[in-house]
């Protein structure tokens, strides 16, 4: 199997013992914080405020990174409120 999928027999065992990479744990780490602010801002906040607040709780992360990782999770603000349209007539 190894040989028919081009990586070494060590890589493979490496592999089976832990099969998620560091930055994939960072990831899912990320991912529950991104959604207890998402929850905190009652689903209002996108992914620029979420990256502000993150900042400012002192995780480092990148603004593009957090619109993917709330893509990925299907995480998706509302409106939080609707401007009055002028009524023409």
């Amino acid at each position: 199997m190894c040989r028919v999928l081009k990586v070494h027999r060590s890589g493979y065992y490496a592999w089976l013992d832990e099969p998620l990479s560091p930055r994939a744990k960072a990831n899912d780490a990320l991912t529950v914080k991104i959604r207890e602010l998402f929850d905190q801002s009652m689903g209002i906040y996108g992914s620029p405020r979420i990256f502000c607040d993150l900042r400012e709780a002192g995780v480092a992360c990148g603004e593009n990174r957090v619109a993917r990782l709330m893509r990925a999770a299907n995480i998706k603000s509302v409106r939080g409120y609707k401007r009055p349209r002028a009524q023409s007539g």
